[in-house]
């Protein structure tokens, strides 16, 4: 079975990461801090959809890691945020053997990882999961967690193949993409209105914010632009997805965003990977997007704000 190399600790890493060890997969975590008590105490995941589960990871580790040739496959779940730099933690060159799937939020973030391992499969993954971390090693899935993988720079994939039946075999629902860009696009348009609102209305779950008229007029009308630089960028989204959103998260269980989550305890916000990144690619194309462009330059000053005091 595979040996999986993860980038991280967080929902995402501890929640996806724990079916694919119910599936049968070798797992060891890359982290920043704590791995110890990590090791010791392995992951307990509450989780509405699947049931609570807990499992120990095989091993844990905050140096370079070593022997890199050992693993079939890298799983990046780390904040996508300028300050963490992949080169930093696993070199300058990998074994062009060594396929790295990026479980990340963000629009363009695969073609800097595609430069810096240009012999290396990269693989591209999104998650629609509602699930924070509460402390070390213990996850609250709420809702949802369906995932959509593909390659981002070949045309067959054998390790995309062997993912989407591993992931099967333990009850994640999950879908090859034909077009990873167009699944990116389309995972943007839910995250750039309901992420940075969040943070904008001083800490509002997406319940509270489809229930007032003009913040959900706001939440539709982002959709759109997003949807606009879709198009442009040659994987243009449907525009029946935005009625699709709005009604699927109205329903679903009330969910203060990662971002938010982020933005209340002190950390840093992916504003560049949502947001800033949309509006360079709108710069691009010379497209005008003044609620992405307002939002985006509101929650830069938001960040530096709270840096400061």
């Amino acid at each position: 079975m595979l040996r999986i190399l993860i980038l991280g600790s967080g929902a995402v890493a501890g929640l996806y990461a724990g079916k694919l060890k119910q599936a049968g997969c070798e797992l060891h975590f890359w982290v920043r801090r704590n791995s110890e008590e990590l090791l010791r105490d392995g992951f307990r995941v509450e989780s509405v959809p699947w049931g609570n589960f807990e499992y120990r990871p095989d091993a844990v580790f905050e140096s370079v890691p070593d022997h890199l040739e050992n693993y079939d496959l890298v799983i990046n779940c780390l904040k996508c945020l300028p300050e963490i730099n992949l080169e930093s933690i696993l070199g300058g060159t990998i074994p062009a053997t060594l396929p790295i799937l990026l479980l990340q939020n963000g629009i363009g973030i695969e073609d800097p990882v595609v430069s810096l391992y240009p012999n290396s499969e990269i693989l591209s993954g999104l998650a629609f999961v509602c699930a924070n971390r509460l402390e070390n090693g213990s996850i609250l899935h709420l809702d949802y967690g369906d995932l959509t993988i593909g390659s981002w720079n070949r045309s067959s994939s054998s390790v995309c193949d062997t993912l989407v039946d591993l992931f099967r075999s333990s009850g994640v629902p999950v879908q090859r993409a034909e077009s990873v860009r167009l699944a990116r696009w389309k995972k943007l348009m839910w995250n750039a209105p309901f992420n940075p609102t969040g943070v904008l209305t001083g800490g509002k779950n997406t319940y509270e914010i489809l229930s007032l008229s003009e913040t959900r007029e706001l939440v539709v009308e982002i959709m759109k632009e997003v949807r606009l630089l879709s198009g442009l960028d040659g994987a243009e989204v449907p525009e029946s997805q935005i009625e699709d959103f709005v009604k699927m998260t109205e329903i679903m269980k009330p969910y203060k965003t990662s971002m938010l989550l982020d933005f209340e305890a002190g950390r840093p916000m992916e504003i560049d990977a949502i947001l800033g990144n949309a509006v360079r690619i709108a710069d691009r194309y010379g497209a005008q997007v003044p609620r992405l462009r307002t939002i985006y330059s509101l929650l830069k000053l938001a960040d530096h704000s709270k840096g400061i005091q």
